[in-house]
């Protein structure tokens, strides 16, 4: 990575810490844990008018052209403000869109935020006898106005793009812990047929498994900002609480508790930095899978601690502490078989992209050595 780069990274990151925190934080997440919309219209989009939506999109496509590295950078500072709207999703989907043939008038809408487009997988389902695809719990989409949503693998590959509302399509949404929404989508055969076809066959098929690749990279940066916050938070707390008229920060098991925290965190962060400079990569499927699974694993360990070290406030409701664990809990659980899978294929085979399609690279960080 070039200096210049580098100056850019801090530049972008320092960008990106002052708008999260005036967008996010606790107030902002323990409203929508009690009721209001994760993601609203005006705020999804300010956050547009920053160009984040473009990070991993390439210039010739309208984008930044700036890629992983940067759009982690932005991920991890949106994580460290607790920030409710699905950023991470909306970098990845833009990315995958800029690969779509057919698909530039949709890029353009999306990164502008005048839509949110999720990404989810199909499977299948014959109620009745009638054909459906079916999306089960898909994250984070209370906001979405599109679903690109993927069926088979390889050759056989194929993703189209169904409107919220469209004929022969139902939405159904639940709330998630933290208040956000997770959606099942049903598309009838009509639907389906009648979808835009925005990628097909083994291109389309690379271009979706590299989409999904950035989402995990992405939700493991956030996941590392939002840890972070969490130990902060209780490490404030440590200094200030008094008992035996000392700070309980000063105790030898609290400290050696908050050290493992610590060292947790950090490694999370380093496995995340690592698969953003493997981007591109032949390494980028397996480093980007193994980021997701350390960031979900870790940032549930720390944010439990982060209760305990709080004492009985930490359980109550009305202490920020339960935010940080209720987002990790979400996002963490997000895509988690997805990524096993991915782990357990990369690790049986050479890292090498003729042997692994995982491990296939597109035009998507054309030009991002890795």
């Amino acid at each position: 990575m070039s200096d210049t780069y580098a100056a850019q990274l801090r530049m972008i990151g320092a960008s990106a810490a002052d708008f999260a925190m005036r967008e996010g934080g606790p107030a902002v997440a323990r409203a929508v844990h009690e009721g209001r919309a994760a993601c609203e219209r005006a705020a999804w989009k300010r956050i547009a008018d920053l160009g984040w939506f473009g990070i991993a999109v390439a210039e010739a496509h309208g984008g930044l052209g700036l890629f992983a590295p940067a759009a982690a950078v932005v991920a991890q500072e949106a994580g460290r403000a607790l920030m409710m709207p699905p950023v991470t999703l909306g970098m990845a989907a833009c990315a995958v869109l800029a690969a779509a043939g057919d698909g530039q008038a949709t890029l353009e809408t999306a990164m502008a935020g005048d839509a949110l487009v999720a990404m989810a997988r199909v499977v299948p389902a014959a109620p009745a006898g009638e054909e459906r695809q079916d999306a089960m719990l898909v994250p984070d989409t209370g906001a979405a106005t599109h679903f690109l949503l993927g069926k088979g693998t390889g050759a056989a590959f194929e993703a189209r793009l169904v409107a919220r509302g469209a004929p022969d399509t139902e939405c159904a949404s639940r709330i998630a812990v933290d208040g956000s929404a997770l959606t099942d989508v049903r598309v009838g055969a009509s639907a389906w047929r009648n979808a835009a076809l925005m990628l097909r066959g083994e291109p389309g098929w690379r271009a979706w498994r590299q989409g999904m690749n950035l989402l995990w990279l992405l939700d493991a940066a956030y996941l590392c900002g939002l840890t972070e916050a969490a130990l902060d938070l209780a490490l404030e707390y440590m200094r200030l609480r008094r008992q035996f008229g000392v700070p309980i920060g000063s105790f030898q098991a609290l400290q050696h508790r908050a050290a493992t925290c610590h060292v947790d965190s950090r490694a999370s962060r380093a496995l995340v930095h690592e698969a953003a400079r493997a981007w591109g990569g032949r390494r980028e499927a397996w480093a980007a899978a193994a980021a997701r699974h350390r960031a979900a694993a870790s940032a549930l360990r720390v944010t439990k601690e982060v209760i305990q070290f709080h004492g009985a406030i930490g359980f109550a409701d009305e202490h920020d502490a339960g935010l940080y664990l209720r987002r990790a809990m979400t996002v963490g659980a997000c895509h988690q078989d997805d990524v096993r899978l991915a782990l357990v294929a990369t690790a049986n085979q050479d890292l090498d992209p003729d042997a692994n399609p995982h491990l296939d690279t597109n035009p998507i960080t054309a030009g991002i050595a890795a």
